[in-house]
């Protein structure tokens, strides 16, 4: 089954502007992975770092976004699943319980925590599984097969393949190493494996399907919001669709 994701980060570029591109979006995708700001966001490229402290700088609070994820569940179809996708000293400094807690009760489905490995994601996960969420797992290039099987088999929602050596942003480029990585993951997930970083345009979505199960696109888009607003948003959306 094909799974296909849109990355935004939370109030980006406003409030309002990122409501109505998550839910145009999710006509489309069928989950929405929603960043929430860090000041340190060590996975990201350039252009969402940016938007990031761009709206750290405008004021933005967790309970803010968490009150938003809300509002984008009672609009959105209930088909359809939303993440949070945020880093391990947001989540822990808040209590993982007591952040678990709240994720569900604003409507989210899991979390991607893309600095926590999976040898150290116990916490995180129990918090999340506790209350019903999905703990979205990720492999990269430089996993071992062994540790590939371990991690394939945990997985929940979905598996999270990162694609490239690298930061958000980059172009995809899949070597027969990574080409062989994610077909030994599909093997041993119950779960869809969905490509993210590097997916940008209907080239990359169409390597990104003939390998993997779906893909994750974000970069893009937010450059698209950055640049153009929600008319930008709806160019790439009918150029991807």
């Amino acid at each position: 089954m094909k799974t296909n994701g849109l990355y935004l980060v939370a109030h980006y570029p406003d409030r309002d502007t990122f409501n109505r591109a998550a839910l145009e979006g999710l006509e489309h995708f069928d989950f929405l992975e929603v960043g929430i700001p860090f000041t340190d966001p060590v996975a990201d490229g350039p252009v969402i770092a940016d938007a990031a402290h761009r709206v750290l700088a405008d004021g933005f609070t967790v309970a803010g976004g968490l009150e938003t994820l809300r509002e984008i569940r009672a609009a959105a179809p209930p088909r359809k699943k939303l993440y949070l996708m945020t880093y391990a000293n947001i989540v822990a400094g808040r209590d993982p319980d007591r952040f678990a807690r709240a994720a569900a009760k604003a409507g989210a489905d899991g979390m991607i925590i893309p600095d926590a490995p999976f040898a150290e994601s116990g916490l995180f996960r129990g918090a999340l599984e506790k209350y019903g969420m999905e703990y979205i797992s990720f492999i990269t290039p430089e996993t071992t097969p062994a540790q590939i099987k371990l991690i394939a088999r945990r997985a929940r929602g979905f598996l999270y393949f990162i694609s490239i050596r690298g930061i958000t942003g980059s172009a995809l480029r899949l070597d027969r190493d990574t080409r062989e990585k994610i077909a030994l993951a599909r093997k041993h997930s119950p779960v869809p494996v969905v490509l993210g970083f590097g997916v940008r345009d209907r080239r990359s979505i169409d390597t990104a399907l003939k390998n993997a199960d779906g893909f994750i696109m974000g970069t893009r888009f937010v450059e698209a919001l950055r640049d153009g607003g929600l008319e930008g948003f709806r160019a790439v959306l009918k150029e991807m669709f």
